[in-house]
């Protein structure tokens, strides 16, 4: 039986569990659950997980609700070799690294305003919120110097994991070719993936669609690089 995953393809961290999955050629059942609508609850998500958060795994009897355990968890049992989940320490340290890079840093900035203008209702992005973001740009701009992927020549679990996450900062303001050329390199070999607009694309263009939809206009160029 398939994992299931609760969820909606709209949130960053359900589709980094999506993009690693079919990248270890893993089928996964995704139940929706919509935790954009304001007081929410899914009673079944909530037996399973008490803090009702998404995404949530269920593999058998086994649950787990952070997105980089999970992420860390499919590659460790599903993964024919351990290319997208090194267990050297020095590779797996890398890995974990950006991964609390995504966690710490980079999601934060991008959640705070998704969840202000979709369940909050605001209208207008402060430009403090909108420079937080290409801040992170930047850095990972810095971290792919000289790099095919952001630990080195091979993707990991941390590019899938950062993909899901920039692409929906894209939805707010897009990447700069001209100021971040090592990511805007790195996200157009992303988009080239085969899974691509499957497992990220589909999802990232309904939230685009939403916060569009939400904001009551287009969003303008004065929001962006």
């Amino acid at each position: 039986m398939a994992p299931k995953l609760f969820g909606t393809d709209m949130n960053q961290g359900v589709r980094a569990v999506l993009l690693t999955a079919k990248a270890l050629d893993l089928e996964i059942d995704l139940v929706e659950v919509n935790v954009y609508v304001k007081d929410y609850i899914d009673e079944e998500l909530q037996k399973i997980n008490p803090e009702h958060t998404i995404p949530t795994l269920v593999d058998g009897d086994f649950s787990s609700w952070d997105t980089h355990a999970i992420l860390s968890y499919l590659a460790e049992k599903y993964g024919s070799d351990d290319n997208l989940y090194p267990t050297e320490p020095e590779k797996k340290n890398q890995i974990d690294q950006m991964l609390y890079f995504e966690s710490d840093t980079l999601r934060p900035r991008v959640n705070g305003i998704i969840q202000a203008i979709v369940v909050e209702n605001e209208k207008e992005i402060p430009t403090e919120k909108i420079s937080a973001i290409t801040e992170s740009y930047r850095l990972l701009d810095g971290f792919l110097e000289n790099k095919n992927f952001l630990t080195g020549d091979n993707l990991t679990v941390a590019d899938l994991c950062c993909l899901a996450t920039v692409s929906t900062a894209t939805v707010i303001t897009p990447i700069s070719t001209e100021k971040y050329p090592n990511l805007s390199q790195w996200y157009r070999t992303c988009k080239n993936f085969g899974y691509y607009e499957e497992t990220n694309g589909c999802g990232l263009n309904k939230l685009d669609a939403l916060v569009e939809l939400k904001l009551g206009r287009p969003r303008t160029e004065e929001l962006c690089e």
